[in-house]
């Protein structure tokens, strides 16, 4: 953002003319975006940027500048807003309004046929366009990691890791891969593939209802051949200021285990019940960089595991662009893991450290 802030005031300064006064002419503090089909936004340097507001989610507003293309700004680091066309606008407990948009400060002001209601900045939950495409609702990431070695020892490693959030005022969906292999000297030392699927009713206030939660999990060096949960539960979310966003959720479901292989006369590929816990933690330690904390956890039967937890903390460095180094320590542990037929039990834990550059887009 600082950066942005940098670009902004420099072409101000060098541009020959100027949106709303002549050159030679000095910038007004007085200066007010004209009437057209450009939605308006001041940032708290007093810069003006025109274009189009495509959604708010999280604290950031996505903004297609006339000049820039496509940007993500700071709630914290705006000043004002001037909407152009209708939107949907959330605000948590107040529900859904819908109208024309203007910020000023603290206050977000929506002008209606019913009427003119204000509400508190805080209060804020999401904007999105009433008549809005399709692909305007949906957010992403992709990760790589890539580490190949040749010499006294071949190491060929490799990681990927893909996010999807598709988000209205009142529903929110997340598809999250993640993936690694490491082949070394010809042996398979890791290999693991992990996928998420949630689905989100929010209430109007803190709680939000997830109807379904579906994860399918493979990993052979840890004897598990397939492993799918599906549950559904509540969330609350414990936090949501400036800089820190916290949301625990739990659940109750089945669960289906199939291993690689087990001992002789043992069953192989049960269902069971499982119950879950989650918790996500996201902090924005500076402009450039954000720190996330995920631990989801599973309570199962003894021959499903007893218990399982899979933790990931990354540390966010943004680049330039849309690019940011991820750097990423994994944990995943099974509590009792399911002795295969040659009478080995796999470890435990699971521990690794993923450097790897991602894209947001």
């Amino acid at each position: 953002m600082n950066e942005f802030r940098t670009i902004c005031s420099l072409l101000l300064l060098f541009l020959p003319f100027g949106v709303g006064h002549t050159a030679g002419e000095p910038w007004s503090k007085d200066f007010t975006p004209p009437p057209g089909d450009y939605s308006w936004v001041q940032l708290d340097t007093g810069e003006w940027l025109k274009g189009e507001i495509i959604a708010m989610y999280d604290e950031t507003l996505v903004f297609d500048s006339d000049h820039f293309g496509d940007m993500w700004i700071d709630l914290s680091d705006i000043e004002q807003i001037r909407g152009v066309g209708t939107f949907n606008l959330g605000f948590g407990r107040n529900a859904t309004v819908n109208g024309n948009l203007i910020l000023r400060g603290q206050r977000v002001i929506v002008v209606s046929a019913g009427g003119t209601r204000e509400f508190d900045l805080k209060d804020l939950v999401s904007i999105t366009q009433s008549v809005e495409r399709e692909r305007d609702r949906w957010t992403g990431d992709i990760g790589v990691g890539l580490n190949v070695r040749e010499g006294n020892t071949e190491i060929s490693e490799y990681s990927l890791s893909v996010g999807l959030r598709r988000r209205t005022p009142i529903s929110r969906v997340s598809i999250d891969y993640i993936g690694n292999r490491n082949t070394t000297d010809g042996e398979l030392v890791s290999d693991s593939h992990r996928t998420n699927l949630a689905v989100d009713r929010f209430t109007g206030g803190r709680f939000f209802w997830r109807p379904i939660a579906v994860q399918y999990y493979r990993d052979e060096l840890q004897n598990i051949s397939h492993q799918a949960t599906a549950d559904a539960g509540i969330g609350y979310q414990l936090v949501d200021s400036e800089r820190v966003d916290w949301e625990v959720q739990a659940g109750a479901g089945v669960n289906y285990l199939e291993n690689v292989s087990v001992l002789p006369g043992q069953p192989n590929g049960d269902w069971s019940p499982v119950g879950t816990l989650g918790s996500d933690l996201d902090i924005e330690v500076t402009s450039w960089m954000d720190y996330e904390l995920l631990i989801n956890t599973t309570f199962l039967e003894d021959q499903a595991g007893k218990y399982q937890h899979h933790i990931v903390s990354t540390l966010s460095t943004d680049l330039i662009g849309g690019f940011d180094l991820d750097v990423a320590f994994i944990w995943d542990r099974t509590e009792k893991p399911q002795i295969d037929e040659d009478g080995i039990t796999p470890e435990q834990d699971d521990f690794r450290l993923e450097v790897s550059l991602k894209y947001d887009f």
